[in-house]
């Protein structure tokens, strides 16, 4: 059997409910040991925080997620095929989708325009010679998504003109349009005021029946209301692992949790 271009598949690790797990990863930039040995797994519908100060290797392992680094030792599992990705574009082939801090929005365009950014759909006539934008069909089909997913907006008006939260729900629903089997959230809630972080959250409480997600911060108080579990890095290491359904009080969830960072 071929295997998918870009992507090494080999062995299969078969846990139900585990989408993605990251065996012992490791990686070295010269002296610096940037991860070390990290593993955890992400589950069906829930969302996965991933925690940590400056330096705790998040952006690291995010990178290695997404194919942007390769490791220096260590396993990526994807539903239960090991996978080695060489690149961001054979990740996205391979289901894994990213919304960053700073959305990859254009300002000056519509919602619709930047739904289907890079990957407009086309009308093709003269037995293909000829092709245009079909421009009705991304319209009808961003508003019956958003619309889908609990937002009423004009889609035709510039992004520019949505608040924060918005845009970045904008993203986060353009990136689960495409079906991804894993969602990468990387500081998604930076620099956005209170209200347009209630947006968001709000709607990643909803959006994660629909794919299950990585939310990467330093900032773990915005992350206890909406994450299932919480995995916290230190210098590279996990030191500590907490399930939000256990039942501790959101003040004691906060104190593990600095104890540990």
């Amino acid at each position: 059997m071929t295997p998918n271009r870009g992507a090494i598949a080999e062995e299969t690790n078969t846990t139900t409910d585990v989408v993605l797990e990251c065996r012992d990863m490791t990686k070295d930039f010269g002296r610096i040991k940037a991860l070390d040995g990290v593993s955890f797994v992400l589950r069906k519908g829930e969302v996965l925080g991933l925690i940590g100060d400056n330096g705790a290797g998040k952006s690291t392992l995010v990178k290695i997620i997404r194919g942007a680094l390769s490791p220096t030792s260590g396993t990526l599992y994807i539903s239960g095929k090991k996978r080695r990705f060489r690149s961001p574009r054979d990740a996205i082939r391979n289901g894994i989708q990213c919304v960053y801090q700073e959305s990859a929005l254009v300002e000056q365009l519509s919602i619709d325009e930047n739904f289907f950014i890079g990957q407009e759909p086309v009308k093709r006539f003269a037995r293909g010679l000829v092709r245009f934008v079909d421009f009705k069909l991304m319209r009808r089909e961003s508003s019956e998504y958003l619309a889908s997913m609990g937002f009423d907006l004009d889609v035709r008006e510039e992004i520019g003109h949505f608040s924060g939260g918005q845009r970045q729900a904008v993203s986060v629903m353009r990136a689960l349009y495409f079906n991804p089997k894993i969602l990468l959230l990387d500081e998604p809630l930076t620099a956005l005021s209170e209200k347009a972080k209630d947006t968001l959250c709000s709607f990643l409480l909803e959006a994660k029946k629909v794919c299950p997600m990585i939310l990467v911060t330093h900032d773990f108080g915005d992350v206890v209301e909406i994450c299932d579990r919480l995995v916290i890095l230190k210098l590279g290491k996990v030191s500590g692992e907490l399930d939000t359904h256990s039942g501790l009080s959101k003040e004691d969830m906060l104190n593990y949790m600095l104890s540990h960072m």
